[in-house]
């Protein structure tokens, strides 16, 4: 038996070696001017913090050629800027209180649990972060409006300070909602996770009522290291009510 000679490979043409390394290399370069274009930051800027625009040269090849006419048609439209690594913009956890038929106190309970497993206190994070999440309310109009007759004036509900560092729940009228600091409320899904939670709590430790407050802080940011501020470390409260077991 024979064996035959192994013939070398053709070597592949110059001209196409030469095409396929313009095509590889504009489209890594494509790629490379996505991920520069969109916005980067937060960065400090006069005693707060900013997004800043990226290159103009990587934002007008990018909008005016190789994103619509390449990077679109190929599905390949994700920047790779990612949310994850940036910060919240405060600190968050909460305390349920659990009370008795006569309304004391019999058991106080914090989440994020220290002692939960990291699963667990993780989902409880993502809770905690939920329920912080605010949302502005439209300040009241310049010209006072008058209800419809027969009908009492709509109301809102709105964050009150009480007293310092406290806010509870509180409805006004819409002639009533301040300008100045503007209100804000809290968002529907968040209020509807405080009950279903303050819900399953009551189950689960067989109390007859539960109160939840949230506490906050918000995040210290570069500046605040140059010239801090006072209230920097200072947590507010807010009381998003009773829930009664039924």
């Amino acid at each position: 038996m024979s064996s035959m000679q192994a013939r070398p490979p053709r070597p592949l043409p110059r001209g196409l070696k030469i095409v396929g390394s313009i095509f590889a290399v504009g489209h890594l370069t494509a790629i490379l001017l996505l991920a520069l274009e969109p916005q980067s930051g937060p960065w400090p800027f006069y005693g707060g913090e900013t997004m800043m625009e990226g290159p103009q040269f990587a934002k007008s090849i990018t909008s005016t050629l190789t994103y619509p006419y390449y990077l679109q048609p190929l599905r390949m439209t994700h920047n790779y800027h990612f949310m994850a690594n940036r910060p919240a913009p405060y600190a968050a956890y909460f305390v349920v209180h659990l009370k008795d038929e006569f309304g004391g106190v019999i058991q106080t309970l914090k989440f994020p649990d220290a002692k939960a497993n990291f699963w667990v206190r993780h989902r409880q994070e993502i809770l905690a972060r939920g329920l912080a999440e605010d949302q502005p309310v439209p300040p009241a109009r310049i010209t006072e409006q008058l209800p419809a007759a027969g009908k009492e004036m709509p109301t809102v509900e709105i964050w009150d300070m009480s007293e310092p560092g406290t806010l509870h729940l509180k409805h006004v009228d819409e002639n009533k909602v301040p300008r100045n600091p503007p209100a804000v409320r809290p968002t529907e899904g968040a209020k509807l996770l405080a009950q279903a939670y303050m819900r399953h709590l009551c189950r689960e430790h067989r109390a007859r009522s539960a109160e939840l407050v949230r506490h906050t802080r918000e995040k210290v940011t570069p500046t605040d290291m140059i010239a801090p501020r006072p209230e920097l470390f200072d947590e507010l409260k807010s009381h998003f009510g009773d829930y009664r077991a039924k």
